[in-house]
């Protein structure tokens, strides 16, 4: 009997502080092939729950060339510390997808990259300054 996997998706877990700015930089060695637009991020309480999290598009996605100069290869993503501050400490879940669908539309290749365990630690001084 063979087996084919199709799921090619990596494991990062993640560990950031409450209240401070995310910022995680990327460098996927390999041309992307997809728009700011089409990234997405989703955090969540378990792999069955609704986000407490959802990161997208150009807003919070940035793509450039990296260091070997290989365009798309670079991805940042960024959440600013208000959006962090709302979010309680604790573990959670989370996936980073490319999705080429367009609002209303179907068809298009979702990828699922990124996958794992997102800690958010308490920060002691958030919300004092």
């Amino acid at each position: 009997m063979a087996t084919v996997n199709l799921d090619t998706a990596a494991r990062l877990d993640i560990v950031c502080r409450k209240g401070d700015t995310f910022t995680l930089v990327l460098d996927f060695g390999a041309e992307m092939e997809q728009a700011a637009a089409n990234w997405k991020m989703q955090v969540a309480p378990s792999d069955t729950a609704t986000a407490i999290l959802s990161l997208e598009g150009a807003t919070n996605f940035t793509i450039e060339a990296n260091d070997d100069g290989v365009n798309y290869a670079k991805v940042t993503i960024t959440a600013s510390s208000t959006v962090m501050g709302g979010i309680d400490s604790g573990l959670y879940v989370y996936d980073i997808q490319t999705d080429s669908n367009t609002a209303g539309t179907t068809g298009g290749t979702v990828k699922t990259l990124l996958y794992g365990t997102f800690k958010v630690n308490e920060d002691i001084t958030y919300g004092t300054v």
